[in-house]
C-alpha cells in the first residue's frame, strides 16, 4: 500500500483513466486543478517527482509513469 495526496491520487485515476496514452502537461494541470488554475504548468512536475519517490524501485530510472519527451507522461503499469 502507498499513501496518496489527492492531488497524487487524482494524477494516478486520470492515467488509469486513459490506459496507454500520453498525457501533456497542460492535460493533467487541467485535469487535476482546473481549467482556471493560475499557477505554474511545472507544479505537474513536481507531482510526477513525488509520485513517482513513492511508487517506482529506483525514480530515477522509472518504469511505471515515464517521461514522453516533447509531451509529457505516460503510465505503463
Amino acid at each position: 500500500r502507498v499513501k496518496l495526496t489527492q492531488v497524487e491520487y487524482a494524477i494516478v485515476k486520470l492515467f488509469m483513466q486513459n490506459p496507454g496514452r500520453a498525457l501533456s502537461r497542460e492535460d493533467i494541470l487541467a485535469s487535476v486543478w482546473g481549467r482556471d488554475y493560475d499557477g505554474e504548468l511545472k507544479i505537474v512536475d513536481v507531482n510526477i517527482r513525488r509520485l513517482r519517490m513513492k511508487i517506482e524501485d529506483d525514480p530515477g530510472k522509472p518504469q511505471m509513469l515515464l517521461t514522453v519527451r516533447g509531451m509529457g507522461y505516460k503510465w505503463n503499469g
